[in-house]
């Protein structure tokens, strides 16, 4: 090759740039006149205000979207969120009515046990008293038997003895 062909396949190649490079450059020389720029736009007032328009402009937004959920989901059988969480408020409210049924009946249940145990206890003692009473009373039905037998006895025997001196008083009567 001649130095005429050299300059011709020089001239025929094609030399492309680097664009990350030149990016990399232009960023890193812009950067600081850039974040200035935007620092001091930010603590503008007119930054402020735009900030807060656009806020409320997205709160009333949010609000009309919410409000016609709402009205959607009054109409559709689908239970919406606020339906769900109502539903287990409830179910939450019913769990503690129950829990507290259940302590109270707890609670009722070992009060009427003990006063069924004293109960128990009260009717064992009077049992113990009725059979000391039946004893003592069998006791006192012998004893008045007895009396009794003895009395039957004695009014027999005066009873006899009476008889025996009315007659022999008849005898004597009618023989005087």
């Amino acid at each position: 090759m001649t130095l005429i062909d050299n300059e011709k396949g020089k001239k025929d190649k094609v030399i492309m740039p680097d664009f990350t490079e030149m990016w990399k450059e232009m960023y890193f020389k812009n950067e600081a006149a850039m974040s200035d720029a935007f620092r001091e736009f930010i603590s503008t007032q007119t930054f402020v205000g735009f900030i807060n328009k656009a806020l409320e402009q997205n709160l009333s937004y949010e609000k009309i979207l919410r409000q016609s959920i709402d009205k959607y989901m009054e109409v559709s059988p689908v239970p919406s969120k606020k339906d769900i969480s109502r539903v287990a408020e409830l179910v939450i409210s019913l769990e503690e009515k129950i829990d507290e049924m259940e302590y109270q009946f707890s609670q009722t249940m070992a009060t009427m046990t003990d006063i069924l145990a004293k109960m128990a206890d009260y009717q064992a003692n009077v049992k113990e008293e009725v059979n000391g009473l039946s004893e003592h009373l069998n006791k006192v039905e012998k004893k008045m038997d007895t009396i009794n037998r003895k009395l039957n006895t004695l009014n027999r025997e005066t009873t006899a003895g009476t008889k025996k001196t009315t007659k022999k008083d008849e005898k004597d009567g009618k023989g005087s």
